[in-house]
């Protein structure tokens, strides 16, 4: 049954004016009957017309099919603040494909430059020379980010990079991501690795027999050696002794007073590029028609224009790629990025005329010479690796509460200062004859 409320109750509850003899009275009566009135409409429109709607059901399974929050996702987002020079997608690539393509043991990573996704992000890619710390600094950071510094130039004038002034605040990195051995990522992408061939693993030096073996013949053994190495490719087919690919003629390594003397003592050198004579520029890492100069030339000068810890570039894996020995002069540690005699390193002689001396003597002898290419046989050269990549996504899946969480007060300290490059204006030893 419906209830009902009648116009009698409602006028009941209110007085008559002449029942009261004061106008303050008449004002308190009124506004009672004003309030009570308005209690009673709420009650008629909410209780008795109101039908209650049924509670909304969680579509359990639906939710679970979404994608997870920032806490819980499956992927790990890689924004790029900046480019890498021209490079927007830092010559990596966007989106998931990369990581699958570079082969990476973990491939649950995604790579994108859409500023929109900063809070949805895990890493934060910063290109110091393309980074501008005043007016394109991030607006927002989350706790769970990791703020990574990524470079791969070495020039001792780049301290003054505006990343590396104030207002850049301390500990605003978290990751480094170079060249440089000791960084939280290391990255040779854009020079090179050697990577050993699977099916030459070896443990141990010399190799057991299988057994019925016996040790190959002495004599035949020599013999055989010394017809295959002077016929192979790599010495056979030379027809000149040294090339040097160089754009910058001035540098702080002071490579070209070093050189320059070796010129006095071994005149047939070929030098390309703005420094000289032959006109065509090689600087492009992946050039083809560079490639196929170099390969009909015994030996190349790998020489860097910064003496700096770690800091082999591609001019020494574009050698080792295409068959000629570079002649290495930097300030790496170049036992710990090639084998035995696979190079030539201008620091192990007296002067350039000793250098140029030990030149003529493997020219003239295609049996040591060939030794260099002995390491071919295990080893073979990566121009442009992506384990950068793939170590940084590894990281990213690394449990937050195994992660110690480390930021870097100073990356110019960092970068210039625990480990600094060396002026080639030290090196005095070198420059004699």
């Amino acid at each position: 049954m419906r209830n009902s409320i009648s116009k009698n109750s409602l006028i009941s509850i209110c007085p008559s004016r002449r029942q009261f003899f004061t106008r303050i009275q008449w004002k308190i009566a009124t506004s009672f009957c004003l309030f009570a009135f308005t209690l009673m409409l709420s009650y008629y429109f909410t209780v008795i017309h109101v039908v209650k709607r049924p509670t909304q059901q969680i579509n359990v399974q639906h939710f679970n099919q979404l994608p997870l929050d920032a806490s819980r996702k499956q992927f790990k987002r890689i924004l790029f603040w900046t480019s890498y020079f021209d490079w927007k997608d830092f010559n990596f690539g966007m989106g998931r494909e990369p990581f699958v393509r570079a082969g990476c043991r973990i491939t649950n990573c995604v790579t994108t430059n859409d500023r929109n996704l900063l809070n949805e992000s895990d890493a934060i890619i910063f290109h110091p020379i393309n980074y501008d710390p005043v007016n394109d600094a991030p607006r927002h950071r989350t706790s769970h980010q990791r703020y990574v510094f990524l470079f791969y130039e070495a020039e001792t004038s780049g301290r003054l990079y505006p990343v590396f002034q104030p207002p850049t605040p301390k500990g605003f990195f978290n990751w480094t991501m170079t060249y440089r051995r000791d960084s939280d990522i290391y990255s040779p992408q854009p020079y090179g690795v050697l990577r050993r061939k699977n099916s030459t693993t070896i443990d141990t030096l010399p190799v057991p027999l299988s057994p019925g073996l016996l040790p190959p013949n002495s004599e035949r053994f020599l013999q055989t050696m010394l017809n295959s190495t002077t016929q192979d490719n790599n010495t056979s087919n030379k027809t000149k002794q040294i090339v040097w690919f160089v754009s910058k003629c001035k540098t702080a390594s002071r490579r070209e007073t070093f050189f320059r003397r070796l010129f006095d003592f071994f005149p047939s050198i070929d030098v390309y590029g703005e420094c000289g004579s032959k006109g065509l520029d090689c600087v492009p890492w992946n050039s083809l028609e560079c490639d196929t100069i170099l390969a009909d030339y015994k030996f190349y000068i790998a020489a860097e224009n910064s003496l700096c810890p770690d800091y082999v570039t591609e001019k020494f894996y574009r050698a080792l790629q295409v068959g000629a020995v570079p002649i290495v002069y930097g300030g790496a540690d170049y036992s710990a990025y090639a084998p035995p005699h696979s190079f030539i390193h201008a620091a192990d002689f007296q002067s350039p005329k000793a250098l140029a001396d030990y030149l003529v003597l493997l020219d003239e002898n295609p049996y040591l010479y060939a030794r260099y290419f002995e390491w071919r046989k295990d080893w073979t050269v990566v121009r442009q690796p992506f384990d950068g990549w793939c170590a940084l996504c590894a990281k990213l899946n690394e449990p937050m509460d195994s992660q110690s969480f480390k930021s870097y007060e100073d990356i110019g300290k960092w970068w210039f200062d625990d480990v600094p490059c060396v002026p080639g204006s030290s090196l005095k030893n070198p420059f004699r004859n």
